[in-house]
């Protein structure tokens, strides 16, 4: 009898005053309508219904600010609750199907509780209902996929993490190696099958690095910052750089304007900048200049290097940066260096952007913060 006075109809009461009043009721009839056919019958009820009351709350909050009833809830769309409710759902094996189909059982739920009291729900309650519905739907599944998706990038970047390490072994001892040979004159030094497998196991390091200097950019791990300078990042990229320009003829120049510390990621801006340096090298023209130069404006570093590679041809300067994208496809690589500076400098908060200059070359620029705490060097 209790339950049946409970259950009596009040046509007085609007929707919202329903579902304030009877949430525990709507909650019971959503779980009924779930458990079993969109999710296991056994899963512990707490799970359940997670974030759902509280989302409930919010439906009663977009149903009353509509009637224009003052309420301290959050409407959906302006709350964080599905989407906190996409996540969990992600974490307990959820399909995206059935996170939808449960938000579709909340609204057949509530319209039944509040047809069981008796209240006609109008035309404009059952739009801020869907409206609401819908929100919920949109922000628990852009949760949920960008979830998922940041975790199956996770996976594959541990994969090819543990793949370019696997190599790393391999490929030192081949080059060790070879070098071995070389200096007991098995090898001879000027022999051009020699050069070709120096050349091959110099490549092949070098995707190795890349590999896992793009893993570590693309896994979000937090910039290890240091004091540096620019003489002591240009010096460097130009040592990784020597080799391949004495072979080619090419005279590498450095010019520093600003002689301050400066805190950046060593590492990720050490080789952004030496990927410029070895592309500039690679696709000049033999006997050219490479030139690498670094100065400081209004607190913001800037590193450039123009070559001499002849400039772009036409559509390349937009898709520069892209990943596996080569410049000129005369030349060998893997077109992984423009994109991994692009990554660093992006990690910095900076842009990176190129200067086309036909008939001569490219000037690319890096452009981003010093770093807090720079101070001037002693002369």
């Amino acid at each position: 009898m209790a339950f049946a006075r409970a259950m009596a109809r009040d046509s007085s009461m609007v929707l919202h005053d329903v579902l304030a009043a009877r949430r525990d009721e709507v909650m019971v009839r959503w779980q009924s309508l779930v458990q079993g056919p969109i999710v296991p019958e056994a899963m512990n009820p707490a799970e359940l219904r997670d974030h759902l009351p509280g989302f409930l709350r919010e439906v009663v909050a977009a149903l009353r600010e509509d009637a224009g009833v003052e309420t301290t809830a959050l409407p959906p769309e302006r709350s964080a609750t599905a989407a906190e409710h996409g996540e969990q759902r992600l974490r307990l094996g959820f399909s995206i199907e059935a996170v939808i189909r449960e938000y579709g059982a909340l609204r057949d739920a509530i319209v039944a509780t509040a047809r069981a009291a008796g209240v006609q729900i109008t035309f404009r309650e059952l739009q801020v209902l869907s409206n609401a519905i819908v929100s919920g739907i949109a922000h628990a599944v852009t949760e949920y996929t960008r979830q998922r998706d940041a975790e199956l990038m996770r996976q594959a970047n541990e994969h090819y993490a543990f793949v370019a390490h696997e190599l790393r072994n391999p490929l030192s001892t081949a080059t060790l190696a070879v070098q071995r040979l070389k200096n007991k004159g098995l090898l001879p030094a000027e022999d051009r099958t020699v050069q070709v497998l120096e050349r091959a196991l110099r490549s092949t390091s070098e995707l190795v690095d890349q590999t896992l200097e793009t893993v570590r950019i693309a896994s979000g791990i937090e910039l290890r910052r240091q004091p540096t300078t620019l003489e002591s990042l240009l010096d460097e990229a130009e040592i990784g750089a020597l080799p391949e320009a004495e072979t080619k003829g090419i005279e590498l120049r450095t010019k520093v304007e600003d002689h301050e510390l400066v805190d950046v990621d060593r590492r990720l801006i050490g080789s952004a900048l030496g990927n410029l340096l070895r592309n500039g090298v690679k696709y000049s023209n033999a006997g050219s200049v490479v030139e690498a130069r670094g100065r400081i404006r209004n607190g913001r570093l800037i590193l450039e290097v123009e070559d001499c590679c002849g400039g772009l041809p036409p559509g390349k300067v937009e898709e520069a940066f892209a990943p596996f994208v080569r410049l000129d496809e005369r030349q060998s690589g893997f077109g992984l260096g423009l994109a991994i500076a692009k990554q660093a400098v992006d990690a910095h908060g900076g842009s990176i952007r190129v200067q086309n200059l036909p008939g001569k070359g490219c000037v690319f620029v890096l452009e981003f913060p010093s770093g807090r705490g720079a101070s001037a060097l002693p002369p």
